[in-house]
């Protein structure tokens, strides 16, 4: 049967997020499995059921879904890992704001932070999403937020940032340092760019190590997006008062979080389980 599977998906054209085509890499879709975390064995394992559903002319999409509606099934902390992406990328419908996830992070890591703040430069005013420092050393924290998957921060965002360092800096504005953070991948010449000119980056996959998803699941700060039983409906109730992360979930009882958030209470039960499963894993 495997055999059958790899004939039938050897030639078969898929459509990316962007409209692109392009054909299907069962390598690729394995190793995407493998960077959430999964053991080669499971990875493959999943790899296999997902390809077996393949279609022409299937979204990456529906592939995404496919394959982790099938790790779901073996593990949960490895789908939460496998989903992040696309939960950080769900936190701007929900309502959510981008810059206070980035807040939570950056104080998880024992930075002091003020939000929403205005600084004078030479021109004219600017709006800083958050004022962090940490060891003597303070960054203006550009916050830059996508829901389009697959869309990359090209240099002019950067170039944009330094441009407003510079008329910050020339009002006397001190010695802060700009740090850009995104939810997307950077272009090589946004990255050559920042290095030149000592600004900070951190987005998806980079820096290598010390990357945003990195940084999340080193301290299990999850927002509640990658938890499956928080749908449409469960996301803006949490919205609504503010509750970002699965941790937040775990100081409630079934009937507490049920009540507050006026969600039923079966589903108030599983976002507990399953964020107890991801945290404590």
């Amino acid at each position: 049967m495997r055999r059958r599977i790899v004939e039938y998906i050897k030639d078969m054209e898929i459509i990316k997020s962007t409209g692109e085509k392009e054909m299907f890499s069962e390598d690729k879709l394995c190793q995407s499995l493998k960077n959430a975390g999964a053991p080669r064995e499971l990875a493959n394992k999943v790899c296999a059921l997902a390809a077996s559903d393949l279609k022409p002319g299937m979204t990456t999409s529906k592939i995404f879904r496919s394959s982790l509606r099938y790790l779901l099934k073996e593990n949960l902390s490895l789908a939460a890992n496998y989903s992040l992406r696309r939960g950080v990328g769900e936190l701007g419908p929900a309502g959510f704001l981008f810059e206070h996830y980035v807040e939570i992070i950056l104080q998880a890591y024992g930075y002091k932070t003020v939000r929403n703040i205005m600084a004078k430069g030479f021109c004219v005013e600017h709006e800083i999403d958050v004022l962090a420092e940490k060891d003597g050393v303070k960054y203006y924290i550009e916050a830059k937020y996508r829901n389009e998957y697959g869309i990359k921060t090209h240099i002019d965002v950067v170039m944009y940032g330094d441009a407003r360092l510079a008329d910050i800096a020339k009002a006397g504005g001190g010695e802060a340092k700009l740090w850009l953070i995104t939810n997307t991948k950077f272009t090589d010449k946004a990255v050559k760019y920042a290095k030149c000119r000592d600004i900070k980056l951190t987005g998806w996959t980079h820096p290598n190590g010390d990357n945003l998803e990195d940084l999340i699941i080193n301290r299990k700060l999850y927002p509640i997006t990658v938890l499956p039983s928080v749908k449409r409906y469960e996301r803006e109730q949490f919205a609504k008062f503010g509750l970002l992360l699965a941790q937040d979930i775990l100081p409630y009882s079934p009937e507490e979080l049920a009540n507050k958030f006026n969600i039923a209470f079966n589903t108030a039960k599983k976002i507990i389980i399953q964020s107890k499963e991801i945290i404590t894993a």
